[in-house]
């Protein structure tokens, strides 16, 4: 175990005069054998040695066991498959728990005295989180990284966005450090991953080019005739962190693939040095975080720089994406809770014995709202995050979607609905809802933005169900050929089409008994997700891709409906453990699924009336006269003909 990081510094163990492998423990070892070291205070070197000598000696093992790999959960339930196991909410151990609670509490704490002197991540700001381990979470203890699971990554997560900079250390997290963590070889870590985690330097990914789509991507990578160096060119947009960073993480093209009107994309990841010739940055002008577009010229990277595997970065990309939609989550769920809790202060303090503002039903209802929603989102996080770490390879592609989705959308949400509450006082740029209004817009944006992830969610699942009932799919979309096929169907389908589906999941017999009016909603939800995606399949067949109104349509019954299964799974755990306020989480649980439910039924509706039954075909006719125009066509209402 030991010889693999090759990291770690050799005259270490010389210096300190202890044959490590042939000490039977390394956990043995404490501080206590670090003064017979020869102390050289004023040598920076010899600290640097001693610190990772300490990280050696108090290596502590996690052991994590696995369960063997599920069938897609979110997937499944365009089939009404239920696995009721996931009802039994996540949790971690209790000294984990105890662990991460306090160093949650100290780093919020350390990021609430932060203050942000510039919009980028100074060095001093990053050294700091790096003596409390804050960077590199899940790099292992040899490495002086905590070791973190995804559910406790995104615990910590949530205490570094205690700060205006919650953005820029979110991008240097999750798309830089561990991107290295978990793709890079022996010699890219040991050049530079250690010093990402020491502070000393900074990084910033490439990814986006405008629309975020791989087969739109132009910036290439061409291999030289040697084999030693690739020559990079072209434009990355909005990158975060891109002035300050030392190091730039870059996805590019790197093999192009054409066969009769496909185009096969590879993708490769390069690390590449700032300071490499043919790179030259465009600020753009943000508020709150540094952000530029970076061009690349001819740029030379070394063969070693290549992160993962040549022509294999998609691949490299799509196991890291789903953690960093996590993480945008976690990010999203503290700038939520911040909102709200600057709300409930304001608002005290503007209420008083004559104008009781607090207790008005207007005020109640928008704080009401937000705290459900994002007692959704929380649950919606830990669940995605639970199944990650409790599964062996477990698919929570969609799941972790939705988290994003959802996330950015309640904390955009909230951030206008306390501009509406708060009123005058929100004018002024000082005021301490901007900085939040901003980054909730850039959640639900960058890299990704949310319509067309929705548009995705759809597509994934559909595809799934379509694999799944393809025979029976292909039988209702040729009704004269299977007559008698189609004939049954209408006799079984008859209470799905009378809106009256016969709930047999028994989804209440695994949540707590109060619960049980909400998980027979649930249920009833689950069946109209299986019964509106067989309709549009058949209505539609491949052809699906284009109705991109009832993809979203159908997008948001998918979200409800898992978001309904983690709000429900959370809080029977809640009042079974007995936590503080788990009656509050009932209520909680039980009045989103209310609001849930008659969502589901508008969107059912509305999918199952058809486009000429709603006003997707005017929206298309409408849209098409503006282009053809190239404005706003309709006359002035004040204008005469006559």
């Amino acid at each position: 175990m030991l010889m693999k990081y090759s990291f770690i510094n050799q005259s270490l163990l010389k210096r300190a005069s202890i044959n490590f492998f042939n000490t039977p423990s390394l956990a043995s070892f404490s501080h206590d054998a670090v003064p017979a070291v020869k102390k050289e205070n004023n040598d920076e070197s010899y600290q640097k040695e001693l610190k990772v000598f300490q990280t050696f000696t108090n290596v502590t093992r996690k052991t994590r066991v696995k369960k063997p790999q599920k069938p897609p959960f979110v997937k499944n339930l365009l089939l009404s498959e239920f696995d009721k196991d996931i009802l039994s909410y996540p949790e971690l151990n209790k000294e984990d728990t105890k662990n991460l609670e306090e160093n949650a509490k100290l780093l919020k704490n350390v990021m609430k005295q932060s203050h942000m002197s510039s919009p980028s991540l100074s060095k001093s700001l990053r050294q700091n989180l790096s003596d409390y381990k804050a960077i590199g979470l899940q790099a292992p203890n040899l490495m002086d990284g905590l070791n973190c699971n995804v559910s406790e990554s995104c615990r910590i997560i949530e205490s570094l966005s205690e700060n205006d900079l919650r953005c820029s250390i979110f991008n240097n997290e999750q798309y830089g450090v561990q991107t290295l963590v978990k793709f890079a070889d022996d010699k890219l870590k040991t050049k530079y991953l250690t010093r990402l985690m020491n502070g000393e330097l900074l990084s910033a990914t490439c990814i986006s080019e405008g629309p975020c789509f791989v087969d739109t991507l132009k910036t290439n990578a061409k291999l030289s005739l040697d084999g030693k160096t690739w020559i990079l060119n072209g434009e990355k947009v909005f990158v975060v962190n891109a002035k300050s960073a030392d190091v730039l993480i870059v996805f590019a093209v790197s093999k192009v693939i054409t066969k009769d009107v496909h185009r096969d994309v590879k993708l490769t990841a390069f690390l590449v040095e700032k300071n490499s010739p043919g790179i030259s940055i465009n600020e753009i002008d943000t508020k709150g975080i540094e952000m530029a577009n970076v061009i690349f010229t001819d740029t030379p990277i070394p063969a070693e720089n290549v992160i993962g595997k040549v022509n294999e970065g998609q691949k490299l990309l799509e196991m890291l994406i789903t953690e960093q939609r996590l993480s945008v989550s976690a990010v999203c769920a503290t700038t939520t809770r911040t909102i709200l809790n600057n709300m409930i202060n304001e608002i005290s303090r503007n209420s008083n014995n004559v104008n009781r503002l607090h207790e008005t039903d207007n005020i109640r209802e928008n704080m009401g709202k937000m705290a459900i929603s994002l007692y959704a989102m929380e649950s919606a996080t830990y669940l995605t995050a639970g199944l990650l770490d409790d599964y062996t390879d477990q698919d929570v592609q969609v799941e972790a979607i939705i988290s994003k989705v959802f996330a950015s959308q309640v904390t955009t949400k909230s951030a206008l609905s306390a501009l509406d509450l708060l009123g005058l006082s929100t004018l002024s740029e000082s005021h301490w809802l901007h900085p939040l209004l901003r980054d909730a817009q850039r959640f639900k944006t960058l890299h990704e933005p949310d319509e067309g992830l929705k548009i995705v969610l759809a597509l994934l699942c559909l595809e799934h169900a379509g694999k799944q009932r393809n025979d029976v799919i292909n039988r209702l979309r040729n009704p004269f050929f299977h007559i008698n096929f189609n004939w049954r169907r209408m006799w079984t389908q008859r209470r799905n089409n009378a809106d009256n589906p016969k709930l047999d999941l028994e989804l209440p017999d695994h949540l707590h008994l109060s619960l049980e009016g909400s998980a027979q909603k649930l249920e009833y939800c689950v069946k109209r997700l299986e019964y509106i995606a067989e309709i549009m399949l058949v209505r539609y067949g491949v052809e699906v891709v284009n109705y991109h109104m009832e993809l979203k349509r159908l997008a948001d019954i998918i979200i409800d409906v898992y978001l309904m299964t983690a709000c429900l799974g959370r809080a029977s755990r809640s009042y079974c453990i007995g936590l503080q306020f788990a009656e509050t989480e009932m209520l909680m649980a039980a009045s989103f699924c209310k609001s849930a439910l008659t969502r589901v039924k508008y969107n059912v509706e509305q999918i199952n009336l058809g486009q000429y039954f709603t006003s997707d075909e005017d929206c298309r006719v409408i849209s098409k006269k503006l282009f053809q125009y190239k404005e706003y066509f309709p006359k002035h209402p004040l204008t005469r003909n006559f």
